[in-house]
């Protein structure tokens, strides 16, 4: 009697729970939308885009070494979410929009210095102060659409999660904004303040 109550009450319960712990496993997965095919295709005829307004730089204080940053983007709706968290590291520049994304809330991120010196052509100097460079490269990107979000897995047809080198959790991207060739996301409110088009060669 004991064993049929623990077969059919605690065993179906605890199949149960395993089952959903290695769906929300499955799910927390992040893409690599560069293995996606159809996605590579599309980059081909992206458009490019330059930071039309500055990039706030400095390098990261002794004491901040070895903490989490999380990169906060506007929600649409008057406040902050978390786009992605990354560890701060020696070879890292913190990077920082000018303007904040609600009062007291920047969107600031991590960048590799070696990246930095290819994208803005100097380090910053400072640890403690933030100071204002001009973005020379230029970025390939598109539109993250409907069909861009089939491609990458969206559960809820709004956001995905891709792939990044920086992070293990991934990047939350999102619906109107911006996937780049380069390998992040580019939300639809930073893309509109900061971005402009670059007119393609003739």
């Amino acid at each position: 009697m004991i064993a049929f109550t623990l077969q059919s009450g605690v065993l179906p319960f605890a199949f149960a729970l395993v089952l959903a712990l290695v769906v929300v496993s499955a799910r927390a997965e992040p893409v690599r939308f560069q293995n996606i095919e159809a996605l590579m295709v599309r980059f081909a005829q992206a458009e490019l885009f330059r930071k039309k307004a500055p990039t706030l730089g400095r390098l990261p204080a002794p004491g901040e070494v070895g903490m989490l940053l999380p990169t906060k983007v506007s929600d649409g709706q008057g406040g902050a979410v978390q786009e992605t968290i990354n560890y701060i590291r020696e070879d890292h520049v913190i990077a920082r929009n000018p303007e904040p994304v609600v009062p007291g809330v920047y969107n600031e991120w991590l960048v590799k210095k070696v990246d930095w010196l290819e994208s803005y052509g100097a380090l910053p100097t400072s640890n403690r102060t933030f100071k204002p460079f001009t973005r020379k490269a230029v970025i390939r990107a598109i539109l993250i659409d409907d069909e861009v979000l089939r491609l990458l897995g969206s559960e809820d047809g709004e956001t995905a999660l891709i792939h990044v080198g920086w992070s293990p959790e991934g990047m939350r991207v999102f619906r109107n904004g911006y996937l780049t060739r380069s390998g992040y996301g580019i939300a639809p409110e930073e893309m509109e303040e900061t971005y402009r088009r670059v007119p393609a060669a003739h």
